[in-house]
């Protein structure tokens, strides 16, 4: 119930979302939602009407919109599943609040939200602190709630991540993942093919880094629908093995893209139509590519270096129709714009300093700020990333003390229901 009511209405629980309550909270409904994921196959199946979400890099504020605009009853009262691609953390400042609200939806409705896991899902990604900085998951746990506590939360809610599954099939027919198709491992002609492989994956598997159970093959299939991405059409003529399909991703470390051949033979041989992944930004929200067969959506208009007019898209799924929706960059809620100077005037700067913490007062950097930003090179860090650390440094952030109450957080009696 706090959890749902914070979402409502995050700048009046500014409070609850720095004490000790909210820590205690989380834990409980992390063991409740890692029951509930552990009964799930690694692959679900479901029916449409389906909304599909790309990734969300906590940013509560386009969250907020989708909330706002598609289930504004409610999800229970509204029509359809909702099937989320993974990348819940990093990047954006409102992680724990991303994570925490869907987390209450899982629990609330585990038959009608579906949340994959995406390589942000990992402890190699999550946890490195040294690259996304203030934006790191591990760094905003820590900072809300000290470093014991917050250390310890993360290694929970990353356990419940480990049993999150890696891909959706819709209608039989739209196969769902954050990344995209996995290598086959065995014969991709067989009865299940690559559906197969994907739910032979451990039902709890750590991936980056994997636990000593893990099967190299398998972690391999896993590290596929987390990693990969379709080819470019430079990497179609250079690198891309015509025989297989794939080849090697620019990211480096292992990863690879899938090419017009690999999505070619692998719809045939799951009698799938279409591919719906995240992992890639794109301004518009929504891209097709691959002769139109593969979407990639992304849920988050900020915090990926595609300007000030980016959409946060996503698409409904309804039975033979697929629809996108996109939040337009005039489109405006109850955040606060730090441009926005009247809606500020009546704050102090301790609220503002921790409106800003937890993301509720968002940089809107200026034209010329952000041809700057490019043009010294930031390609893999937010528009606003540089902007906003300087404005955490101005305000002079006090550090928060451990909490007193670790040991509590392993007595909660986890019959409490006020999640």
């Amino acid at each position: 119930r706090r959890i749902t009511e914070m979402f409502s209405s995050p700048a009046d629980h500014v409070p609850y979302l720095k004490s000790d309550q909210f820590a205690k909270d989380l834990h409980r409904l992390n063991k409740k939602v890692r029951a509930v994921l552990e009964d799930e196959p690694r692959c679900v199946f479901l029916q449409s009407p389906a909304y599909v979400f790309g990734d969300i890099h906590g940013n509560l504020e386009d969250l907020h919109f989708f909330s706002d605009n598609i289930w504004n009853l409610g999800m229970s009262l509204t029509a359809g599943n909702f099937v989320f691609l993974g990348d819940y953390v990093d990047r954006g400042m409102s992680c724990l609040e991303c994570v925490a609200y869907l987390f209450a939806m899982k629990l609330s409705l585990p038959h009608k939200v579906f949340l994959l896991r995406g390589n942000h899902e990992t402890r190699d990604v999550n946890g490195w602190e040294e690259h996304y900085g203030a934006r790191s998951f591990i760094y905003q746990c820590q900072e809300r709630f000290g470093q014991t506590v917050g250390f310890q939360l993360w290694n929970e809610i990353n356990e419940t991540f480990d049993r999150m599954p890696l891909a959706a099939v819709i209608d039989q027919d739209i196969f769902c993942v954050h990344g995209g198709i996995p290598r086959p491992i065995s014969d991709p002609n067989a009865d299940g093919g690559r559906i197969r492989d994907i739910l032979n994956v451990s039902k709890v598997a750590g991936i980056n880094p994997p636990y000593e159970h893990e099967e190299d093959e398998y972690q391999q299939v896993a590290s596929d629908c987390i990693w990969s991405d379709p080819a470019s059409e430079e990497q179609e003529r250079t690198s891309v093995d015509e025989e297989t399909g794939y080849g090697d991703s620019l990211r480096g470390g292992g990863a690879i893209c899938f090419g017009h051949k690999a999505v070619s033979d692998f719809l045939a041989q799951q009698g799938f139509s279409y591919i719906m992944r995240a992992h890639e930004a794109h301004a518009e929200g929504v891209a097709v590519s691959k002769g139109a067969r593969v979407f990639t959506v992304f849920s988050t208009s900020k915090d990926h270096n595609q300007g000030n007019n980016a959409m946060a898209g996503c698409i409904l799924i309804d039975f033979e129709k697929m629809q996108v929706i996109n939040r337009s960059p005039a489109y405006r809620n109850q955040y606060i714009h730090r441009r926005d100077s009247v809606s500020l005037a009546l704050l102090s700067e301790q609220e503002i300093r921790e409106r800003v913490q937890l993301g509720l007062i968002t940089m809107v950097p200026s034209t010329d700020e952000q041809e700057k930003y490019e043009d010294d090179g930031h390609e893999e860090v937010g528009d606003d990333e540089e902007y906003q650390e300087e404005e955490f440094q101005a305000f002079d952030e006090e550090g928060d003390e451990d909490l007193d109450e670790l040991d509590s957080l392993n007595s909660i009696d986890d019959d409490d229901d006020d999640d």
